[in-house]
């Protein structure tokens, strides 16, 4: 018997949606379906992504606000139908898939219609890619074989929102298999093989995104705080990501291990205490599943907000967004131990209920199949 096919949709604008996509396949790597991964958008909307991501925030803020209405949710759906259908159509009739799952929700009724137009009935399946708070236009459709709800804030706004509840489930947040498989690195090793101390407090702090400039002075506002306590002190584990410029400012910097861009980013999270950086939730997520507190430090105004209340709410950490800030706790965990193992003690609680409602989704996806 042919192995089933499974194409899942996801959306370039920033990786988030590409983790998800990679962590639900690998979720599903003990079942012997064919699985591909595909951007349906046209270059353009990856541009644009990319330059007003990286220059103009307050503009994708706005943009995000401005259709976050019942009304005009509808209207961006139509509008990316007309210039997406035939792409759409394309890469169905290319796959051939069995099941369609959507890692962006904005798909979902473009998806349908695309369908429609082919005279064809593969189900489908949407993930919500944020944990609170959803935008109007992931309700638009309600259709779908499943909507997979990764919080219980997000079922409730579902089933508030009208969709049906049998088709509703919740499965948690899915992470990308290294993380799993890095939760029992022996840290001490690690930390060993990256020339820094077993003992001091370790942050793994996400730099790659952000402005040169910016993220070094906090880098250094961090370091210096090892000046200015009695305490044991802290050591940083710097993620640069591409930007090459602030992997060369602290490459030998004492008390600092810059590493370049890595797909197996899950053993430096894994030897740290502390993940700081932008709010976004795959890495609150992936922090949260080799239970490491989260501190974030930034956020994309509108879309990633809610997510600071999340973090909050549920005891995953701290939101800190000003230099200021971030050195007063950092100094404060490094004074008062214990507050460190109390939130600890909250992301691992998170972290089973986590890990045990991901484990649902071969069976909802095997359910569906048939």
């Amino acid at each position: 018997m042919a192995p089933k096919r499974i194409l899942m949709l996801m959306s370039r604008t920033g990786g988030g949606h590409l983790s998800l996509a990679e962590a639900l396949r690998d979720r599903l790597s003990e079942k012997n379906y064919l699985i591909s991964i595909a951007d349906p958008q046209s270059q353009a909307v990856h541009i644009h992504y990319r330059m007003v991501s990286r220059h103009a925030l307050q503009l994708w803020s706005v943009e995000y606000t401005l259709s976050d209405s019942p009304t005009r949710a509808a209207l961006a759906h139509r509008l990316f139908t007309a210039a997406n259908q035939k792409r759409l159509m394309a890469l169905f009739a290319q796959e051939r898939p069995d099941l369609i799952i959507s890692t962006y929700a904005f798909f979902s009724y473009s998806v349908a219609q695309a369908l429609a137009a082919l005279g064809q009935q593969i189900p489908l399946a949407v993930l919500f890619a944020d944990p609170r708070q959803l935008h109007h236009a992931w309700f638009t459709y309600k259709g779908a074989q499943a909507t997979f709800a990764p919080t219980p804030d997000t079922v409730e706004e579902a089933l508030n929102a009208g969709f049906d509840p049998q088709r509703v489930h919740m499965t948690g947040w899915p992470v990308r298999g290294q993380f799993y498989d890095a939760f029992d690195e022996d840290i001490v090793a690690f930390r060993h093989r990256l020339n820094l101390s077993p003992d001091r407090l370790t942050i793994f702090l996400q730099g790659g995104g952000e402005g040169t400039a910016k993220f070094a002075a906090t880098v250094e506002n961090l370091l210096r705080l090892n000046h200015k306590t009695s305490a044991q002190g802290l050591q940083i584990i710097l993620a640069t990501g591409t930007n090459t410029a602030l992997l060369e400012r602290f490459l030998g910097v004492a008390h600092c291990y810059a590493i370049p861009f890595t797909k197996e980013v899950a053993p430096y999270v894994a030897a740290a205490d502390i993940v700081m950086g932008k709010a976004g939730p795959n890495m609150l997520f992936e922090s949260v599943t080799l239970g490491k507190p989260f501190i974030a430090t930034t956020y994309i105004p509108g879309q990633e907000t809610p997510n600071l209340g999340f973090i909050r709410d549920h005891g995953l950490g701290w939101v800190a967004l000003t230099p200021e800030d971030q050195s007063t706790l950092i100094r404060s965990l490094l004074q008062h131990p214990a507050q460190l193992e109390t939130v600890r003690a909250g992301v691992d609680a998170y972290r089973r209920w986590n890990t045990e409602a991901t484990e649902r989704i071969p069976g909802i996806v095997e359910q569906i199949m048939r």
